[in-house]
């Protein structure tokens, strides 16, 4: 099955990249592989990708926009002022253990390969937390949510003694309760 359209055949790619890297692991992400699963020729993979590092790097790049943009997006719904940027990082964590987990794929390849490929990533991120200390919550509160959130990520995706339902929840309520704007 060939795909035509330029934009349809990088999103195939990438998706072919990152289901590779959760389904087998990083070391057997090549680009022969990508193009078998993506239903693409190896020229045709190269024409949008002229390596590994740049397809990893494109990985990363997608997840990221994706993710930042889902924050900014919680952002501009959110109903309060103060904690917005808190809270939408949170949620935006959420969502990402809730489906597919692209950003695990995109990280881990980038780590194994070529680490300064999440410099990117990095600045993004860097800009991120200035925004969630100037939230308008305590600069330490915030950081012991965006710890905490990040915590459970990391257990939720490498399954490390990740929360049974229940639990996960109210360390979720909590983490929500405590960036709440203080009375």
């Amino acid at each position: 099955m060939s795909v035509s359209n330029p934009e349809e055949k990088k999103k195939r790619l990438l998706s072919a990249a990152y289901m590779i890297v959760k389904e087998e692991g990083v070391s057997n992400l090549t680009l022969e592989a990508v193009a078998k699963k993506a239903d693409v020729s190896k020229g045709g993979l190269l024409y949008h990708y002229s390596n590994k590092e740049a397809l990893i790097k494109a990985m990363v790049r997608d997840w990221s926009l994706g993710y930042f943009k889902s924050i900014e997006t919680l952002v501009k719904n959110a109903s309060n002022t103060t904690g917005k940027w808190s809270m939408a990082y949170i949620n935006a964590a959420l969502l990402d253990l809730n489906n597919d987990k692209h950003l695990t794929s995109a990280l881990v390849a980038a780590m194994y390969t070529n680490p300064s490929l999440l410099e990117e990533y990095r600045k993004e991120y860097g800009t991120l937390l200035d925004k969630l200390m100037k939230d308008g919550i305590d600069p330490v509160k915030i950081t012991i949510a965006r710890l905490a959130i990040d915590g459970l990520w990391f257990s939720e995706i490498f399954d490390l003694a990740p929360l049974d339902e229940k639990l996960k929840e109210d360390v979720i309520h909590e983490l929500k309760e405590m960036i709440k704007e203080d009375d």
